[in-house]
Parts: C-alpha cells; sequence; structure tokens
C-alpha cells in the first residue's frame, strides 16, 4: 500500500470562499483572484515547502536611486557679455535595465540641472548609485515642462548630456496598480498572448486588465503608450455584462453574465495592444461563474440563465463564434440541477467529469475528431463536491472531494479515480472508496481501512472476486476458499448498466409494432463477463467458465461474444448490459437483431 503525508500550508482564504477562487497557473507559480482579496500566488518551491504570497504588481528591478544632474557651464558667451546665454532647465531620471529578463525599472526620482547646451562644451553631468541586478541603465530628459523622453542608455553610472533632444515617442514606464484597494480587487484570472489578464472588480464589474507583454505582475503603462504596455477596457454592449470568465483559444473570450465578447486587436495581425483593442459581442447566450474548460479548440460553459451545458466554437462559415447545445440528448440529466465543478481528463479517454448540485458525477465523452459524445451518470453512497484532474504517468487521473457518512459520522475524504490503464487484472481497481494492497509476501488479514468501518465491502483479491466482508476495527480478513493474497483491492462494490437506445430500422419499419430480441451480438474487449439481456431484469451470464484452471478467476473477454435472447415480446428493441463485479468492462460495439411481427 502506498504511504503518503499530508503537508499544510495557511491561506488568506476562508472555507465558504473556496468556490469563488478562479486561479491559472504557469509552472511552479499559481495566481489566484477572489473577488474579495488582494491578487495572490501560490509558490512552489518543494514538495514540503509551499507560500501564499500577495502579488506585487511592478518591476522587479529596483529604480536607481541617488540620481544627480550637475551642470557644467565653460562657455557663458562672457566674450559678448552674455547676450548668447540663456538658460533653462532639464530634468533628468534614470532607469535600470535586466537583460536577462528585459525588464525595466520604474522611473527613479528625477534630478534638474540649469544650463544653456546649445552653446559648445556646456554640458549637463547625470550620476546615480548602481542598482543589483541591472546590466544598462537608460537616460530619460524633460526640457522645461515637456514629457520624459528617451536621450541615451549607458552601462556605466553616469551620462553626459551635451544637448542630446529626447525622443518623446518613447517614454519612460509609469507605476500603476489597478488592483490596490478593496473594491478594485479582480475576480477572473487567466493568460493570453504573454499577459496575465484580469477581469471583473465590484467596482469595474465590465473591466479587462491585462499586463505587460512577458513580464505577468507588472501594468505599468508609459506615456504615450507602448505596443507592450499594460492594457485595459470595459466591455459595453445593451445590459450589464460582468465578466464571470475568460477563455484563452485563438483570440481571447469574455463570458459575461449576458454575452460572449471575442477581445482582439483593431491592426492586421490581430495582437493585443493598449492602443488597439476591441471587445465584439459573439454571442448573446451568457456564462455562469463555473470556470470554463477548453477542450481542443471548443470551450465547454454553463450558461448564466437555464440547466444545460454549452460550448464556444469558431466556424470558417460565420468567421465567428457559435454556441452548441451538448447536454440536448440527455435534458433528464441537467434538469432541476446544475453542475458545480467539472474538470477535463484528456487521456487516454477524453472525458469530462462533472460534479452535480445534487452530488452525482456526470460524465461526458468527447471525442469531437469522431463526432462521438454522450452523458453518463455515476452514482455513489456519498455526494461529489468537487473534482480536478492531474496528469501522472502518461494519462489523467480525477481527484474528487466526497462527503460521506461513516458509523454515523459525516466525513470528508480526498478520492483518487483509478488509472484507465493496466496490464494485469490484478492491478486494475473498480470498487469505490477502495484501498489497495500490494505486498511482496501474501496474507489474509488487511487492516488501515478505518474509512469502511462497519461497511459491508467487497474485495478483488489476486484478480479473484471476494463479495461481502464486514469491516470490523479497520480490519477485514479474507475467506479461507480465497486463502492468502499480494494484490487486493477493498472497496464499496457498485454496477455499471448500459442499456441502448430502441433499434429503429430504415424507414421506420419497427416503429409502434410488437417485436423481440433475437440474437445480439457485443463486441469486448479485456473485460470481465458480463450479464446481457432485454430488459435489466431480464440478464444472463454471456459466457461460462471454459478452458480456465479450477480455482483460477474467468479469462477475460476479448471479441465479439453472441446471445440468443428467450422470448420477450415488446415495442421495442433495445439490449442491456451489466457488470456487477469488480472487473473491467469495455464495450466497443453492439449489434442487435429485432424479431418483428407481421402488422395484423
Amino acid at each position: 500500500m502506498s504511504v503518503a503525508r499530508i503537508y499544510s500550508v495557511g491561506t488568506p482564504y476562508n472555507g465558504v470562499e473556496l468556490a469563488d477562487i478562479d486561479f491559472e497557473q504557469t509552472a511552479d507559480v499559481m495566481y489566484l483572484a477572489h473577488i474579495d482579496h488582494a491578487p495572490t500566488k501560490l509558490l512552489r518551491y518543494g514538495h514540503d515547502h509551499w507560500e501564499f504570497a500577495t502579488v506585487t504588481f511592478g518591476p522587479a528591478i529596483d529604480a536607481p536611486s541617488g540620481v544627480s544632474a550637475t551642470a557644467s557651464t565653460p562657455n557663458t558667451d562672457a566674450d559678448n557679455g552674455g547676450d548668447a546665454y540663456f538658460p533653462q532647465p532639464a530634468t533628468y531620471g534614470v532607469t535600470a535595465i535586466n537583460a536577462e529578463t528585459g525588464q525595466e525599472s520604474r522611473l527613479s526620482a528625477t534630478s534638474t540641472a540649469t544650463n544653456d547646451l546649445t552653446l559648445k562644451r556646456n554640458s549637463n553631468t547625470i550620476t546615480w548609485a548602481a542598482v543589483t541586478g541591472a546590466d544598462r541603465y537608460y537616460v530619460y530628459k524633460s526640457d522645461n515642462t515637456q514629457d520624459f523622453g528617451y536621450i541615451g542608455s549607458t552601462d556605466q553610472l553616469s551620462f553626459v548630456d551635451d544637448n542630446i533632444g529626447p525622443e518623446l515617442s518613447n517614454g519612460p514606464p509609469g507605476g500603476q496598480n489597478p488592483f490596490s484597494v478593496a473594491g478594485d480587487y479582480p475576480s477572473t484570472v487567466t493568460f493570453f498572448e504573454q499577459r496575465l489578464m484580469f477581469a471583473r472588480t465590484n467596482n469595474r464589474p465590465n473591466g479587462i486588465w491585462g499586463s505587460k507583454s512577458s513580464d505577468y505582475e507588472n501594468f505599468d503603462t508609459s506615456r504615450p503608450l507602448k505596443d507592450s504596455d499594460a492594457l485595459a477596457l470595459g466591455v459595453v454592449a445593451g445590459r450589464v455584462n460582468a465578466v464571470n470568465q475568460l477563455a484563452s483559444v485563438s483570440n481571447l473570450l469574455a463570458l459575461t453574465s449576458d454575452s460572449i465578447f471575442k477581445i482582439d486587436g483593431a491592426n492586421d495581425d490581430g495582437y493585443l495592444s493598449p492602443q488597439q483593442v476591441r471587445a465584439r459581442r459573439q454571442i448573446g447566450r451568457g456564462s455562469s461563474r463555473l470556470g470554463p474548460l477548453v477542450v481542443d479548440n471548443v470551450v465547454f460553459y454553463r450558461p448564466s440563465v437555464g440547466e444545460s451545458v454549452r460550448t464556444i466554437g469558431y466556424t470558417f462559415e460565420l468567421d465567428g463564434y457559435q454556441s452548441s447545445d451538448v447536454s440536448i440528448f440527455s435534458p433528464h440529466l441537467m434538469r432541476g440541477f446544475s453542475i458545480v465543478s467539472w474538470a477535463y481528463c484528456q487521456e487516454p479517454d477524453s472525458i469530462i467529469w462533472a460534479a452535480r448540485s445534487d452530488g452525482k458525477l456526470l460524465c461526458f465523452t468527447w471525442e469531437q475528431e469522431q463526432q462521438v459524445w454522450g452523458w453518463t451518470l455515476c452514482e455513489t453512497d456519498g455526494k461529489v463536491e468537487s473534482v480536478c484532474a492531474i496528469s501522472e504517468a502518461g494519462e489523467d487521473r480525477l481527484y474528487l472531494t466526497v462527503r460521506r457518512v461513516v458509523g454515523g459520522v459525516e466525513r470528508v475524504f480526498i478520492e483518487r479515480m483509478a488509472a484507465a490503464r493496466w496490464n494485469d487484472r490484478e492491478l486494475t481497481c473498480f470498487l469505490d472508496c477502495s484501498v489497495s494492497f500490494f505486498l511482496e509476501e501474501p496474507q489474509t488479514v488487511f487492516s488501515g481501512l478505518w474509512h469502511l468501518e462497519g461497511r459491508t465491502v467487497w474485495a478483488l483479491a489476486d484478480g479473484a472476486v471476494v463479495r461481502d466482508l464486514t469491516v470490523t476495527n479497520g480490519t477485514v480478513t479474507l475467506p479461507s476458499t480465497t486463502g492468502p493474497s499480494r494484490n487486493v483491492t477493498i472497496g464499496l462494490p457498485y454496477s455499471t448498466l448500459i442499456e441502448t437506445l430502441p433499434l429503429i430500422l430504415p424507414g421506420g419499419a419497427n416503429v409502434g409494432r410488437k417485436q423481440q430480441l433475437g440474437e445480439a451480438v457485443v463486441r469486448l474487449i479485456n473485460s470481465g463477463p458480463p450479464l446481457v439481456g432485454p430488459s435489466e431484469n431480464k440478464l444472463y451470464q454471456l459466457k461460462a467458465r471454459g478452458s480456465e484452471a479450477y480455482g483460477e478467476p474467468d479469462d477475460l473477454l476479448n471479441g465479439p461474444y453472441s446471445f440468443s435472447n428467450e422470448s420477450h415480446v415488446s415495442e421495442s428493441t433495445s439490449l442491456v448490459i451489466k457488470q456487477d463485479e469488480p472487473l473491467p468492462l469495455h464495450l466497443t460495439a453492439a449489434f442487435l437483431e429485432p424479431n418483428v411481427s407481421n402488422p395484423g
């Protein structure tokens, strides 16, 4: 049995606030947004070293200190009584540059020198103190009351201005933090085009902000604006459009309470910049606060009104985005409920797992290129409250928080869905709330099952199914008929039930007529023998034991298997497949042959 230790770290959030936290991750830094808290980041320094920190916005490199401008005036036009000497003030500021990160500091405190630089040999010398991490320094100048403009750079700690004209189109960055006080804290975060994007504050529910390009914690701007500067805009169209979520695909999508907007640049290449950014309404069905899921090039979201799941995808024909309802064939699974948490497991089966408001777990299989999709309801004896997906060993594993009653006490469990890929049936796990033991020496007594105290559990012991064991003092004992085992999984049993839709022959030849299921064929891959039949109360074992040795578990089934049905007359033909045992069931196809009565 694997061993793990819980690592805890204090957070700035209360438990009731967790559902409203939005987050986005880059490497070992996760940015967190909550409308009642200043933007925060979770930093991972090691397996047992994590920290929460409030984001300090601005460049990481300090501005130079001790800036001093000194006038040198060897030429005052003394030969002409100073008639041509007309001194004017020039104000200077310096920024520090980190060549490795490309960051430029904010402008230093300024210093003014009064001189007539139009006369030969006159100059102003600017000096400053060294900055840790700086490779170069940019010098900016303001003549009289003008804006600051760039006049040069140096890797030294001084610079001489001998009447250099400032480049006013290239000004220094100015400090800016749009999220400095309560009311201005954002509630939504994502990444797009090398920018950290925030949206929706109490004071500006329709506001969207983007960091400087490739500088996520820097929202500074220059005067005049540069393409790499931070940006801000408001989404306005018709009704109130609170930005509930942001989604990053080929464009930035703003999922508001009323509509879906595409955020793009107004220039030809479409890149966002503070001078060219626009919001265009695409879809009139707004979004809830549930975070969207991006699967390939499609965005899944829960609408702000209604009980459905919709997608957003770009279509060439419209040259824009359109929305589709992917729950339209299973409305009964959504009616009266909402999705409170969901996650996408890309490998190996491309599945969206969704926790429903009543604690049931929904499974949505999505294979876009094959146009295959459908919903499944998964039930347990507890309530699933939240889910997330984590990539492990080449596949995506689902983690769940599940509220269960054990020994009359309600407890919350962190559980992990078993691996979908396996090589040996003895190592499979098809039991709920289970624990697996992989031992070097076989044994019959297994402990550490306090979370199942008093419950009736099943086990898979070296591939054999063991039924109806009771957990006492956190322990179960395998029966003597099973004997000591090395690879054992113990947990709560569940059933897998598949029922095909009623078969309709071409032209509807069997609709409304008496019929019965004749021969059926199911195609299986590495499956335990299931029960099959025309209805749930008429099920029969698909395959009896064949060449397996006595005492050995049944072999797994691979290939097509036929089933001849007994007489069961109805007005539709369906096939039910059920797996009651903790064994795999992988059904790839079902073929039905109905016997239809002649019209009389």
